[in-house]
């Protein structure tokens, strides 16, 4: 990924909040960095707030001038990392079927912190043996940080979806040596001074099932973390867009923030966008809302609870009031003239 198209997104601010905890912690001048990055408090301890990438980048490059020798603030740093952290691509990681299923997806990422590029290992007849993880645009002073973040978030995140001690066979790392902190998350030959970190396992184990993949949950994530950005490359529809973003994670999508973050624009281009073409993110939403209750209502046997849970609602109370003020009725009501209508189609029929 370029550096232009890195500096045009905006990204969570998980990776933000937890290096300036970290500072906090240990006594170094955390706010200092945040003025230095330009970056507003609020924008940090906002839940489910966004940064714009460039921002995120020189807080990173702040965060390594304060660290320099605390290899052990990285290490920490890399945990706070969770496959939440990555939202929709996230969820389709955690319910990859094998481990090459996971490769697939995590290398399909079309941007990432740092800068980094990701490509599988392979033999010659294709099967999966490893990883790679290359920085062509990160700044050369931030690539030793990431490094140990992309060992320890791989390797944990590897470990944890494979139930048990993962057999890795070989680590390659691009510094002269690794600091002991490390150690504890592989227990295989670590080769220092390599070209790329490169993280390689037995590959008889990659198209193994693994104990908490689920194949059609994991195709069902993928395509909704791929189709949004789709179907706007191809339509420039924003309206539509917006509406597919919400129809693939409504829990997830019901705010202007996410929804942009999802779209990799800020949240004022995003309000511009649906002005130019005569709507609001709130009538977008609640239109979108409305035909997937009303979808759940006529079609399933979900619960009004289950099904305000989907929809994202912290309660049936909220949902019921919502529902009442796009349809006229309560959802109870609209459920039993459905059935109805139904029920007399049949008949006619």
């Amino acid at each position: 990924m370029k550096l232009s198209s890195y500096q045009n997104l905006r990204v969570p601010n998980f990776s933000v909040h937890a290096l300036c905890a970290l500072l906090e912690e240990a006594d170094l001048d955390w706010q200092s960095a945040l003025a230095n990055a330009e970056i507003d408090l609020e924008a940090v301890n906002r839940p489910g707030g966004t940064i714009p990438a460039r921002k995120e980048l020189a807080f990173q490059l702040q965060f390594v001038a304060l660290t320099r020798d605390r290899v052990d603030l990285w290490i920490r740093a890399a945990r706070s990392y969770t496959l939440g952290s990555f939202g929709i691509r996230g969820l389709a990681l955690a319910t990859a079927p094998t481990i090459e299923a996971w490769v697939e997806a995590a290398t399909a990422m079309d941007y990432a912190p740092a800068l980094l590029e990701l490509a599988p290992l392979r033999k010659p007849d294709g099967t999966v043996t490893g990883i790679e993880c290359t920085y062509p645009d990160s700044p050369k002073e931030l690539i030793p940080f990431s490094v140990y973040r992309e060992l320890c978030v791989i390797t944990r995140l590897l470990t944890w979806l494979y139930g048990g001690t993962f057999p890795f066979t070989q680590v390659e790392f691009p510094l002269p040596e690794i600091s002991p902190e490390a150690l504890t998350h592989v227990s295989c030959n670590i080769d220092c001074g390599s070209a790329t970190l490169r993280i390689r396992w037995d590959p008889k184990i990659s198209t193994r099932e693994l104990p908490f993949g689920n194949a059609f949950q994991h195709a069902t994530w993928i395509k909704a973390d791929t189709r949004i950005l789709e179907t706007l490359r191809t339509t420039g529809d924003w309206p539509h867009t917006v509406a597919k973003a919400i129809r693939a994670a409504p829990s997830f999508n019901r705010t202007l923030v996410n929804v942009a973050a999802a779209l990799q624009v800020s949240p004022r281009t995003l309000q511009r966008k649906l002005e130019l073409a005569g709507k609001d993110f709130g009538r977008v939403r609640d239109e979108t809302l409305s035909d997937l209750a009303c979808d759940l209502l006529s079609n399933t046997d979900h619960s009004i609870s289950e099904i305000s849970r989907k929809l994202g609602y912290t309660d049936p109370a909220s949902f019921t009031m919502a529902f009442k003020r796009w349809m006229g009725i309560p959802p109870t009501a609209f459920r039993e003239a459905s059935r109805y209508r139904a029920m007399r189609a049949s008949d006619q029929s």
